[in-house]
């Protein structure tokens, strides 16, 4: 298939990981890929592996937390390219040894996990717009997280701003989605990316135990709910988050142990 012929997309944080999967399968859909990473040289790797597949890509170097690199994106991909279709939002992160609770927080951490999750998304989507619509319109994926869906001990000030991305991602949809503009959110569960895979077997235990799917998440999983928001499949789905997470939160929480203590009881079925 080729849902996506003739759009341009620009994919952040598109290196590795989801973004580098969401980058590859949007080509073999026919867009031409902006593969947007501060890592230039993967990157580059990247989008040269897209272009001996037959796709169309371009790798640019992005520093998600500065505003200039951030307007250099959109520049080079309307003189590149000419349009804008498609914008998926994928840079994100936290340092989870200094980003814990409210009072023992490296206090410092507040404001970096707000300008590299939520300031740089909504700065990015400031700039995209105005090109969008002169494109005619378009899709935007921004990346949220499950811990901005449900509480936890950590971490605080990560789940704070991708509880921000949010709400900017319903006042986007709210405020151009009469213009053309479609913006939607993923929260993605445990995804085995080169970031989280060296996790203790001890943590991955316990996601399998809690997630109702019989395999942890993978970047496909997630490149493919892109790839559907930012097609015309999903043209009358806008302001949605979209929990990619195995059915992790689609549980009362005290199943499984409810579920294991039943197993040990008489005549359990």
């Amino acid at each position: 298939m080729a849902r996506l012929k003739g759009k341009v997309a620009i994919i952040t944080g598109a290196a590795m990981g989801i973004g580098r999967a969401t980058a590859q399968r949007m080509a073999r859909e026919g867009a031409s890929v902006v593969v947007a990473d501060r890592d230039l040289g993967a990157a580059q790797a990247v989008a040269a592996a897209i272009r001996e597949r037959g796709g169309n890509a371009l790798a640019v170097l992005l520093d998600a937390v500065d505003q200039r690199s951030i307007e250099a994106l959109i520049e080079t991909t309307r003189a590149t390219c000419g349009a804008l279709h498609v914008l998926v939002n994928n840079v994100g992160g936290t340092d989870s040894t200094r980003d814990t609770t409210v009072l023992d927080m490296d206090w410092s951490c507040w404001d970096e996990a707000l300008a590299l999750n939520l300031t740089s998304t909504a700065y990015t989507c400031r700039c995209a717009i105005p090109l969008m619509l002169q494109s005619g319109g378009g899709a935007i994926v921004n990346t949220t997280s499950m811990v901005a869906i449900r509480g936890d001990v950590r971490p605080t000030a990560y789940a704070a701003a991708k509880g921000g991305v949010i709400a900017f991602t319903r006042f986007v949809a709210t405020q151009y989605g009469r213009q053309g503009i479609r913006c939607n959110a993923i929260a993605p569960g445990l995804i085995l990316t080169e970031r989280a895979t060296p996790r203790p077997q001890a943590v991955l235990d316990i996601f399998e135990r809690q997630t109702l799917a019989p395999q942890h998440g993978q970047p496909e999983d997630i490149a493919n709910v892109a790839l559907f928001l930012a097609s015309d499949e999903a043209r009358f789905i806008n302001g949605q988050i979209i929990e990619v997470d195995g059915g992790l939160h689609a549980h009362n929480p005290t199943t499984p142990d409810l579920v294991a203590l039943a197993s040990g009881l008489p005549n359990a079925g």
